[in-house]
């Protein structure tokens, strides 16, 4: 027996709803602090050791983010709901290793390369930054668009 669209309801966790909304701000913050110092790279070696700490607890706040999306099953709901988003979930999820590893190399790059080097690592930081805002506005997107369906807003 199916069930019907009335009986199919997006719903959240609170107890995961703190804890990404924890992560989220913990990971923003880390994120505007990088942002603010890549702005003047020229400035970067008066504060080298902190950015190296910065980027590599950047890394490690990314690992504990996309953990947390995976293990709580973020997106299973929405696909569950919706089979039409089952291949972009499947693609997003699989985009978390290849942008962990672009914020483990720029922390490991960091902590190798001369303060000479400052802005070829901003630029580096610019690039991940670039595809991790891209990345999060497409699983908001996903999760925005799976709720729109699940409250009937596409019929």
């Amino acid at each position: 027996m199916g069930r019907n669209k009335s009986d199919m309801k997006f719903t959240v966790n609170a107890a995961f709803f703190r804890e990404i909304k924890e992560d989220h701000k913990q990971l923003q913050c880390l994120l505007n602090r990088i942002r603010q110092m890549v702005e003047v790279p020229l400035a970067l070696p008066n504060h080298w050791k902190e950015f190296i700490k910065l980027l590599a607890d950047l890394r490690d706040q990314l690992a504990f983010h996309f953990a947390l999306e995976e293990a709580y099953g973020y997106f299973e709901d929405a696909v569950e709901r919706a089979p039409r988003f089952h291949a972009t979930a499947g693609r997003l999820r699989d985009q978390h290793a290849d942008i962990y590893l672009l914020a483990q190399q720029i922390a490991d790059n960091a902590s190798t390369l001369p303060d000479t080097q400052a802005e070829q690592l901003a630029n580096q930081f610019i690039a991940f930054d670039t595809a991790l805002k891209s990345h999060e506005s497409a699983e908001l997107r996903l999760i925005l668009d799976a709720m729109q369906q699940d409250v009937g807003g596409g019929d």
